[in-house]
């Protein structure tokens, strides 16, 4: 029988995919051309016209229906039961090309996908007409996983058949690119509903697994016989499947999909041709619990994607507040009074301030990360986007180790965590990946004041790039700072006349010398450290200080003095568009 096709995109590369450019249309015997469609037809009116468009191919548009799904057709597979399918005709060309489209024409297909040389040959053509099914022209060089993929996200895109296995490709594919392995997906009948990974470097049992779609009967026999899927099926259990390299099989890693005692699937990660990244058991151990999910509307025929986005509101209403907790705690099965820590994460992605698209990809690409991670470290974690940031919420029961009630040893497990889960940001997204611990709510209800707690948090981080991960309660200096300089900035009625005119004198002389001022203060006079951090020799900054002692009039001597000069100085700072109020001033190698 014909074979599913490969994987759904993810999110990233959905947003890449360009967009939908009118299809090229033969118009002529033997090639492509610019030409009309056929009568009664847009050229980028269907779902065949828009992939044809994004892949350069040749479309012989000679069917109207939209695709439902897209499986694979080799030599010698039969061709039954093809409503509404895109068939990707792999290794089939000329005349043996032409009966399969005739065979799926009166199967029901609405389209098949044949590779061309110099254009769709003329039996090929004739037999697209006679069947009255659409042909699509992929060109030599373009992969068939190219065509299946856009494909998929064609569908996605326009909803023209619901593929309710998308999300877990997405979440196969997240955790291939955290843990270098290939993954799949089965159910507990072992059939594949999803995978992902370098095709080239899959053994040969993942290669008959997925091209029959089933594990094979031997290797299944030899894994009952190891107690595998016994030990998966008892809880969180990650277990290690040695390789067999006589037979072709590697190293895999499995973890069971299970609700509560109902086993549902399992998840499997093959080593490739390089050892799995350090953590792969648990992200691994976090897919299983993400994937439980969509497994559930597998087997009783939910849309498990209508599931997913009904979280992500939830954990999204959660955050802002906007959602009756108590409800949403019945949905997690938590109790209403159950306490949930906080961390806030920013990309620090500059990447791409004119193109929103691309960031708010990049973006759902480091929250899927960010789910696998939260969901191995607490069960019940959600996981949302708001203000351009990622929050995790990781729920606890009342009384537990990580409530409100955990105090120092709750948050120096989240420094931990969040440690690791900036760590694999930072070597994903190749950016400077920020965490703020923000704390505990002692109720589902107040998360929004903690996620507050995080943004604010987050600002102030941003003033030292080298710092990974911060805690709210490391912060609260300088939150403190922050908020009385904002309530100062709103009343301008009292300012220090002299300091107000020694920044003017900086401004009109080229002079650093309120800069070197307040540095000095912050470093309760130490000369030698704030010489070095200004790269000046001490003897210019002692100069510096008695300078602006003398323009300013203040009195070092006096503790208001040098308090009212710190806050005035920040002020400026303030002022003058730097963020991050409460902040020293950055120091510059220049004098």
């Amino acid at each position: 029988m014909p074979r599913p096709g490969r994987p759904v995109p993810t999110p990233a590369e959905r947003h890449r995919m360009p967009a939908y450019p009118e299809p090229m249309n033969e118009d002529h015997e033997g090639g492509r051309g610019g030409g009309t469609a056929p009568e009664g037809m847009s050229p980028g009116g269907t779902t065949l016209g828009r992939i044809a468009g994004a892949l350069g191919a040749v479309l012989v548009a000679e069917g109207t229906g939209e695709i439902t799904d897209v499986i694979i057709a080799e030599p010698g597979d039969s061709v039954v039961g093809m409503s509404g399918m895109l068939v990707l005709a792999v290794g089939l060309r000329g005349a043996a090309a032409a009966d399969l489209v005739t065979a799926a024409g009166a199967a029901g297909a609405a389209g098949v996908a044949v590779r061309i040389d110099d254009g769709v040959p003329g039996e090929v053509r004739a037999a697209a007409r006679a069947a009255g099914v659409a042909v699509l022209g992929v060109p030599a060089g373009l992969r068939w996983d190219k065509v299946e993929a856009e494909a998929r996200r064609e569908m996605i895109v326009r909803g023209g058949g619901a593929d309710r296995r998308g999300d877990l490709y997405s979440l196969a594919q997240t955790v291939a690119s955290l843990t270098h392995g290939l993954v799949s997906v089965e159910d507990t009948a072992h059939r594949v509903m999803a995978y992902a990974g370098p095709g080239e470097e899959a053994d040969e049992l993942r290669r008959r697994s997925i091209l029959g779609r089933n594990c094979p009967e031997p290797y299944l026999a030899l894994l009952r016989e190891w107690g595998v899927y016994q030990r998966v099926r008892r809880g969180d259990e990650v277990v290690e499947v040695e390789a067999r390299p006589e037979e072709g099989i590697r190293r895999r890693l499995v973890a069971g999909i299970n609700a509560g005692t109902r086993p549902l699937g399992t998840i499997w990660l093959q080593e490739g041709d390089r050892p799995l990244a350090p953590g792969a058991e648990r992200a691994l151990r976090g897919a299983a619990r993400l994937a439980g999910a969509q497994l559930v509307d597998h087997y009783y025929r939910g849309d498990s994607g209508a599931r997913l986005r009904s979280r992500e509101d939830l954990a999204h209403g959660l955050l802002t507040g906007r959602f009756n907790t108590a409800a949403l705690a019945g949905h997690l099965g938590v109790a209403p009074a159950s306490g949930a820590s906080v961390v806030a994460v920013d990309l620090r992605d500059d990447r791409a301030w004119g193109d929103g698209t691309g960031r708010d990809a990049r973006l759902a690409e480091a929250a899927s990360i960010v789910a696998v991670h939260a969901a191995a470290y607490r069960r019940n974690a959600l996981v949302a986007q708001a203000c351009g940031q990622i929050y995790a919420m990781l729920p606890e029961a009342p009384g537990s180790a990580g409530s409100a009630a955990g105090g120092d040893a709750s948050e120096s497990a989240l420094v931990r965590w969040a440690t690791e889960l900036v760590t694999a940001l930072r070597q994903y997204t190749r950016t400077p990946v920020q965490a703020v611990v923000a704390g505990t709510a002692a109720r589902l209800e107040d998360i929004p004041a903690v996620k507050l707690r995080g943004h604010q948090g987050l600002q102030i981080l941003a003033g030292t790039p080298d710092r990974a991960v911060g805690t709210h309660s490391g912060l609260t200096s300088s939150l403190l700072v922050r908020e009385v300089l904002e309530l100062l900035a709103g009343h301008g009625t009292v300012r220090h006349p002299g300091l107000t005119s020694l920044v003017a004198h900086d401004a009109a002389h080229g002079t650093e010398m309120a800069r070197s001022l307040r540095l000095y203060l912050d470093a309760f006079g130490d000369v030698g450290s704030v010489a070095k951090a200004l790269n000046v020799h001490p003897n210019t900054l002692r100069y510096r200080v008695r300078k602006a002692v003398a323009l300013s009039g203040i009195d070092l001597d006096d503790p208001e003095h040098r308090l009212a000069a710190m806050i005035q100085l920040r002020l400026v700072e303030g002022a003058e568009g730097t963020e991050g109020l409460g902040r020293p001033f950055p120091v510059n190698a220049a004098d």
